[in-house]
């Protein structure tokens, strides 16, 4: 179960001006010339003949009403929202801040970690093996393993990766790898420092000759 981050977005961002800019008195869309006197809009730092200033999806006249622009183009409320990313959670249109994660773009609200209902944002989370999200924190408490040694879960430290070792099926910290008896520092490599079981206890290679002399 990898460890993912998330980054924050807005609806629109990455729009560029497509219409191409032309002098003040012709019109920006169909490049006749603006008649002194003749009802115009201005629009996007543009004129524009009234009945020319339409969206440019449905052809809905904008003269006086809202209206949106993308890629540099003028559009009606409806045809805007249509043109909007669909959050991958809710399928409803995006029309502010954006949380892109997983190849997809979210709600703020709807990214959210599925234990605490706490909203991930731009942190780092992860997911488990049904694809639900997790913060890190409810991530480590529900799926990480228990040290044998301390009983606590073993996850990343700061600035460093989480490191396990694996001994007689059971998992330990790293610091928490020591010799059952005199509490030395275990290998996890198969060296002369590493671990020498006996009888399902964890010792170093110099207490595990004297046990095992002691035990005959």
């Amino acid at each position: 179960m990898p460890i993912l981050s998330s980054h924050f977005d807005w609806a629109g961002e990455t729009d560029k001006l497509v219409e191409e800019a032309v002098p003040a008195d012709i019109c920006a869309f169909c490049h006749k010339v603006l008649c002194s006197g003749a009802p115009a809009i201005q629009a996007m730092n543009k004129q524009y003949h009234a009945r020319c200033f339409m969206c440019r999806v449905c052809h809905a006249a904008l003269a006086g009403q809202r209206f949106f622009q993308k890629e540099g183009r003028p559009l009606c409320t409806a045809c805007y929202q249509n043109a909007l990313e669909k959050c991958a959670k809710c399928q409803a249109s995006i029309w502010s801040q954006i949380v892109r994660a997983l190849g997809s773009g979210y709600h703020p609200e709807c990214f959210v970690c599925v234990e605490c209902g706490r909203a991930i944002g731009d942190e780092t989370f992860a997911v488990d093996g049904e694809g639900q999200l997790h913060c890190l924190g409810d991530f480590y408490r529900k799926f990480a393993s228990v040290c044998s040694a301390c009983e606590k879960p073993i996850t990343p430290s700061e600035g460093r990766d989480d490191y396990r070792v694996e001994c007689l099926g059971r998992s330990f910290h790293e610091d928490c790898y020591r010799c059952q008896s005199c509490r030395v520092l275990l290998s996890p490599e198969p060296t002369e420092d590493g671990c020498y079981p006996l009888e399902g206890r964890l010792f170093c290679k110099a207490c595990h000759i004297q046990h095992k002399a002691s035990s005959h």
